[in-house]
């Protein structure tokens, strides 16, 4: 089967119209409100609030290539939710005709073409990869990269020219710049390719591939230098827990129908998770049925299965498993489903697209509005207090959750807000002072935030509020204020306090 252009195209088309439906619309969360205003900075300002030590650990403890593109991205297109969103909208519809070639050339000889579509418009579907395709953070460039490396691999693979050696070592270095952890989805490639060239007998091709990868980490060494102050931040604080099998099958769960950072409608979970699990185990007993002969197939298989086992088993020691991180394993899961959708008996496979299809929906309809945890409606709630703050009041956050994405949307008209730190040392504790110095933005406590002023608006999240190791604060208002106002907007909740 020969694929149409006007198929690939509709593919793109569809997978940009999902990514942009929304886009300005969904409130700003505090991750992506901190890449926006970090990235606004210089880079020897983000260079300072990421590398200086804090008690021998990093400031903080990601890469800061995004930040830099996001920085001229911003200054091309300017700040707004929608433009700083729509980089990750490039990245994303660039992703899917990445996935679209690579899949066509690795199973050229036999139905290339509409595994290849097939692999195209789950990627472009997926409400995992769709939700990263939406937020102004560095997923979805993370998985454009990984897609761009392992396409040039298949390419040098095939013989197709000296230029795929150069683009397999820029992507591959732009991909190890774009998070820390896709050494493991590099590593993982690197093994790949030492076991065939050692099942077929000929190690003298792994020479190209050796040179290539010491050109690839050459370019990576002036992070990777610093790549051992970033665990240590980790180690000091963070919020990531251990992992246990319970998160792996949650892993499963956000690959099929979920996203991050969010509460999914417990309704739906218990047949999106059977979904997900029915899904595993078609592929396994695919796999054992035959799929492992094909060393396309288990090409696929250990690229998405062994950098989230690689991460976990790390995870055992110090904590830093993220199914977002997974982004790259994600992509070659697609190629995988795709692959076991051609494989089952006509019925089935129409039943279970169909079952995919309903869960797909479902969880857009869910996605799109979703305005609680942690992305509550924030401009609704500052174009309250706009509208209600009086001269000498004052504005105070519980924690920096709420304070980043509002202070975004004020875009610097004069609110008076000020956000609580969090708890040194504890798993939350995450903006280092540096970091701090570079956004010149600082946390405080509350005597301080509160002084001597008549009124307080006090900020925050309805579940922090919930959880009693959270509620000290609100606590400490109610023991010096009175409680004059209440409003609530979704999870986000606005307290006026007087005298």
């Amino acid at each position: 089967m020969k694929s149409a252009p006007w198929q690939v195209l509709g593919i793109l088309l569809g997978g940009f119209l999902l990514r942009v439906i929304q886009l300005d619309a969904r409130p700003v969360w505090y991750d992506e409100a901190f890449a926006v205003l970090y990235a606004e900075k210089s880079f020897a300002q983000m260079w300072y609030g990421t590398v200086t030590q804090v008690q021998g650990a990093a400031a903080d403890v990601h890469p800061l290539f995004f930040y830099g593109l996001l920085h001229g991205w911003m200054n091309a297109v300017g700040q707004s939710a929608f433009a700083v969103r729509f980089m990750s909208v490039a990245f994303g519809v660039g992703t899917v005709a990445v996935m679209y070639r690579l899949t066509r050339e690795w199973f050229e000889q036999t139905r290339g073409a509409s595994l290849a579509l097939l692999a195209a418009a789950i990627v472009a579907c997926a409400p995992f990869h769709l939700a990263y395709s939406q937020e102004a953070r560095m997923y979805a460039q993370l998985g454009f990269f990984a897609a761009l490396f392992v396409l040039a691999y298949v390419m040098i693979e095939k013989k197709r020219g000296r230029a795929w050696w150069l683009l397999f070592v820029l992507s591959g270095a732009a991909m190890l710049y774009s998070h820390n952890l896709a050494v493991f989805f590099g590593l993982t490639l690197g093994v790949v390719i030492v076991v065939r060239a050692r099942q077929s007998r000929n190690l003298q091709s792994l020479g190209p591939f050796v040179i290539a990868g010491a050109a690839m980490l050459l370019l990576w060494l002036p992070w990777l230098l610093l790549l051992p102050s970033q665990m240590g931040k980790i180690q000091q604080a963070y919020w990531v827990a251990q992992p246990d099998v319970l998160t792996l099958l949650q892993t499963l769960l956000t690959f099929t129908a979920d996203f991050d950072n969010a509460r999914f409608p417990p309704l739906l979970l218990p047949f999106a998770l059977g979904v997900a699990v029915l899904l595993f185990v078609l592929l396994m007993f695919e796999l054992m049925r035959g799929g492992w002969r094909d060393a396309r197939i288990g090409f696929f298989a250990v690229m998405a299965g062994a950098p989230p086992l690689l991460i976990f088993l790390v995870s055992l020691w110090r904590p830093v498993y993220l199914t977002r991180t997974l982004m790259p394993s994600f992509l070659m899961l697609a190629v995988l489903v795709a692959w076991l959708l051609t494989r089952l008996p006509r019925v089935l496979r129409r039943a279970v697209m169909v079952v995919l299809a309903l869960v797909t929906i479902a969880t857009y309809a869910f996605y799109y509005p979703y305005a609680d945890f942690p992305r509550p409606p924030f401009r609704e709630g500052v174009a309250f207090l706009d509208a209600h703050v009086l001269p000498g009041d004052a504005i105070v956050h519980d924690n920096k959750m709420t304070y980043f994405p509002m202070h975004y949307y004020a875009h610097g008209d004069g609110l008076p807000q000020a956000f609580i730190a969090d708890p040194a040392g504890g798993g939350s504790d995450t903006l280092a002072y540096p970091t701090q110095e570079a956004l010149d933005l600082f946390a405080t406590n509350l005597e301080n935030a509160t002084g001597s002023h008549p009124r307080v608006w006090f900020v925050i999240f309805r579940q922090a509020r919930e959880e009693s190791a959270h509620t000290g604060n609100l606590e400490w208002m109610r023991a010096h204020y009175h409680l004059a106002q209440e409003m609530t907007f979704h999870d986000l909740e606005l307290y006026l306090f007087e005298k």
